[in-house]
């Protein structure tokens, strides 16, 4: 936002696939926030994170043109193949390299925890889990926009259907990985963050 005597003046930069290697671009993170606001601008970073197993399985619906089993898509998280690129980023590989190169140094799941936290509270100014009413609600608040009805895309109908054995091995790799932990991580540390603007 530019400060110019004029509010809900807005530019918004969407940092999707193959942008931001955060773990590796902070110094590319800490110069554009300070470039931003040395021209007497708001700059404002916003991540919303959702249940780890409930996002690998929303990945997988992507799979269905690949004719993938659940285990070749989730082979990846194996410990033993901690830096082979996968078809798809969890959360917490996704936050730390992007599509980027994967976990090349060997991180334990509690280093990438800590390392994810550690950017998160560095780099992130709204961090919320799987609240899309009070995400739109707080964005609202902040720019001084007015909201608008917007069709839902990127939705998947066909059936989505999985063994219990295939769930418990998402829930163990994505726990193995960090993906669990760090979600857990941030519902404890981010508990009613921003709740100060829906008062």
């Amino acid at each position: 936002e530019k400060n110019n005597n004029k509010t809900g003046h807005w530019k918004i930069a969407h940092a999707h696939g193959f942008s931001f290697f955060t773990n590796s671009s902070e110094p590319h993170l800490l110069k554009w926030r300070d470039r931003i606001e040395s021209m007497g601008c708001r700059f404002v970073v916003a991540t919303m994170l959702r249940d780890a197993v409930g996002h690998t399985i929303s990945q997988y619906k992507t799979n269905v043109k690949l004719n993938l089993t659940l285990d070749e898509w989730i082979s990846h998280l194996h410990p033993d193949k901690y830096n082979e690129k996968g078809i798809f980023n969890t959360q917490i590989d996704y936050l730390l390299y992007n599509r980027g190169p994967r976990n090349r140094f060997r991180a334990n799941n509690e280093e990438k925890i800590r390392r994810a936290m550690e950017l998160l509270q560095r780099h992130f100014d709204i961090v919320l889990l799987s609240d899309y009413e009070r995400f739109t609600k707080i964005v609202l608040k902040l720019t001084g926009w007015k909201g608008v009805d917007m069709r839902h895309h990127n939705s998947f109908n066909g059936p989505l259907n999985f063994t219990e054995r295939e769930l418990d091995k998402v829930r163990r790799f994505t726990e193995l990985n960090g993906d669990v932990g760090l979600i857990d991580a941030v519902r404890h540390v981010y508990y009613g963050h921003m709740d100060y603007l829906l008062e």
